[in-house]
């Protein structure tokens, strides 16, 4: 019972959604099968006190029925019971959420009913809140061209031979149609970058070139984000439309359903990446850490109410690199509960030795590091790597030399991927060379030179031939 797809799909359950789903099992509109809401609190209670005995399938059918006869197929087909319960628990949950879907299947119950007064409540109601609360992703159109569509069955019905307008009802779904196709191109184009696969396009020239001929099609902020996110990805003026985009984030947002907004904001923030990659300069580092101020402020990077470390890491990272120290201070402090309680601890210890060893304090960056043992792989490799940059800027080379062996075991020892483990192998071989280096022999310098400047990641080779000056 364990490993069943009930037990998987009600250990998902919040605490809220059990307690909703007691009401809706205690409801005899939905259950009429008492014995499935006992199911349910008993194994509620058994997944609370993780106690894995009470979830044995016989432990279960003694506790629920103590007088009958254990039998396999009636306790599979209660727990078979239990599990349609929950599906259509969950998807009457996100039913009740999506305030659109109700709204047209009450505006078309209407219609369908006749109930005219009522129907066209229901159209200004939505009309009400859409003024309120814009949303403006591609799906929204879609649902526009569902009420225009009902609109226009209710009002053929009423009076056949009234004259209509609609170019709405066409206008709306072709701005879903373009959008959504935006949308799926430039998620294809990202995946294509990572697992160098070739996608067929059908249809995108032709989107491209109506764009391109009806510019108001740009007014629509679905289309226009997703038009200036391809061209970002493709185009030869890149930078102009990463701008574009930038500055239609900023505008437009809020409107845009969280995995949208994130996705909007990795673009961008893979682009500035990229850009600050290829240019010398702090430019497309200051777009960067605007990004991850405005993504802040609409919360675009919080999923399932946490931050992820990587992405609190990266945000001190783009501080940092311009001296905002005092902003960078103020976040890690404040996003510090944002944090998964698991990573908390070892993440704030981490970014705080950051900030510290970035202001040249490497004694307090010292001591922040050596006060946590740090569980996450990850971030104790970073963690070693910063340790390993301060002695080398501090010239401890005694201690760096221990400090080199050690890591250099850690990394051997543990299963990391194979560009991490060859990037950090590398480091811990480079800075070797630094400390054995005689200061006096300038061919060595040079050879040793040119190695660090082969060095594939910019951040290493950067600090390695400032450290070799």
């Amino acid at each position: 019972m364990q490993k069943s797809r009930l037990i998987e799909v009600l250990r998902s359950f919040s605490e809220r959604e059990r307690q909703q789903f007691d009401k809706y099992l205690a409801s005899p509109y939905h259950n009429t099968h008492p014995d499935l809401l006992r199911l349910h609190q008993h194994i509620t209670f058994a997944l609370q006190q993780k106690i894995d005995a009470a979830l044995d399938k016989k432990y279960v059918h003694e506790k629920l029925f103590p007088k009958q006869p254990y039998k396999d197929i009636d306790m599979r087909v209660l727990m078979s019971a239990l599990l349609k319960h929950a599906e259509r628990f969950l998807a009457l949950e996100r039913y009740n959420d999506d305030r659109a879907t109700t709204d047209f299947y009450l505006a078309q119950t209407y219609r369908q009913r006749q109930l005219t007064k009522s129907f066209h409540h229901t159209l200004k109601n939505v009309h009400t809140r859409s003024q309120k609360n814009p949303s403006y992703n591609a799906h929204i159109h879609y649902r526009q061209s569902l009420m225009h569509e009902e609109e226009y069955l209710f009002s053929f019905e009423e009076n056949r031979q009234t004259e209509r307008d609609l170019q709405a009802w066409h206008d709306s779904l072709n701005h879903f149609f373009i959008a959504e196709t935006l949308r799926q191109v430039c998620a294809l184009l990202t995946h294509e970058r990572v697992a160098e696969k070739e996608y067929d396009f059908l249809l995108l020239e032709d989107i491209l070139k109506q764009i391109e001929m009806h510019q108001k099609l740009l007014e629509i902020p679905a289309i226009y984000l997703y038009y200036h996110s391809y061209h970002t990805l493709t185009g030869t003026q890149n930078d102009k439309h990463f701008r574009q985009l930038k500055d239609g984030i900023i505008r437009y947002g809020a409107g845009f359903p969280q995995t949208e907004l994130k996705g909007f904001y990795t673009l961008s923030i893979n682009h500035c990446i990229r850009q600050n990659n290829k240019n010398e300069g702090t430019a497309f580092l200051r777009e960067l850490f605007e990004l991850y101020e405005v993504g802040l402020s609409q919360d675009a990077f919080i999923e399932n109410g946490f931050l992820s470390r990587w992405t609190y890491k990266n945000i001190v990272a783009a501080g940092l690199m311009l001296e905002e120290f005092e902003w960078v201070e103020y976040f890690i402090y404040q996003y510090k509960s944002k944090l998964e309680k698991k990573y908390r601890r070892d993440s704030f210890a981490y970014n705080m030795a950051f900030l510290h060893y970035c202001k040249k304090q490497y004694n307090e960056a010292i001591a922040q590091l050596h006060q946590v043992k740090f569980n996450d792989v990850f971030l104790n490799l970073n963690a070693r790597n910063l340790l390993l940059r301060i002695y080398l800027e501090l010239e401890e080379y005694e201690a760096l030399e221990s400090h080199l062996n050690s890591f250099e075991i850690f990394i051997r020892r543990k299963n990391i991927n194979k560009s991490y483990r060859d990037n950090y192998l590398n480091t811990i071989k480079l800075s070797r060379k630094i400390i054995q280096l005689n200061p006096h022999d300038k061919a060595a310098k040079t050879v040793l030179r040119k190695e660090i400047e082969a060095e594939k990641n910019p951040s290493t080779r950067a600090f390695l031939l400032e450290i070799l000056k």
